[in-house]
């Protein structure tokens, strides 16, 4: 039993360690700046044009609102991954999985 207890406690060290080594890799990560105005316009600097086209065709009013919300994902397996990239695509604001 004490064995056992001793492997898990060693694994918690190893993961605590990854987790770090992670942390400190990502802080370096540099995202991109957040498109001050959508423009309908099709341009490469702005991802999420092409999808203001559903304002032009008077399907969503207020497009740009999309960047305020939080959506939750539970589940980010088979489904859920899919749901997730399609939010992210679509420009929601947060994603948390």
């Amino acid at each position: 039993m004490t064995q056992a207890l001793e492997l898990l406690r060693q694994k918690i060290v190893e993961l605590q360690n990854e987790l770090q080594k992670e942390r400190e890799k990502n802080a370096t990560f540099k995202q991109r700046e957040k498109i001050a105005e959508m423009s309908s316009e099709v341009v490469d600097s702005n991802p999420y044009s092409r999808l203001m086209a559903l304002k032009r065709m008077g399907i969503v009013d207020n497009y740009e609102k999309i960047r305020d919300y939080t959506v939750a994902v539970v589940g980010v397996g088979g489904v859920g991954s899919v749901t997730a990239e399609m939010l992210t695509r679509c420009g929601i604001g947060k994603v948390r999985g």
